[in-house]
């Protein structure tokens, strides 16, 4: 995530099911980049107003139509992951899954 981020580029579809983890478990990959973007173009750092990726793990902000929000929402989406990898079951009585694309 770090190497992503300081290369300023969003995942913006981080859940489970683009985790892969290696049977010992000792390797962790990202995968599924069908909506990333590089949010550097120059030396300004872009802001998004689109939202693309599953919703039930969308940062609030991407939920607002032409709300700015940068690649800092993936971690939103890591504190889901974690938090259903700790206790079993998304954190909010969501049964969306629904992938909305915006280019």
């Amino acid at each position: 995530m770090a190497y992503l981020h300081v290369n300023h580029v969003s995942h913006r579809d981080i859940k489970p099911s683009n985790i892969l983890i290696s049977k010992d478990r000792q390797k962790v990959a990202l995968v599924d980049f069908n909506v990333a973007k590089q949010v550097k173009e120059g030396d300004m750092l872009l802001m998004y107003t689109r939202s693309a990726g599953t919703l039930a793990f969308a940062a609030p902000e991407r939920l607002v139509e032409n709300c700015v929000y940068n690649e800092m929402v993936d971690m939103w989406a890591c504190g889901l992951v974690l938090f259903m990898a700790l206790v079993g079951t998304h954190p909010f009585d969501c049964d969306v899954t629904t992938v909305k694309v915006i280019e």
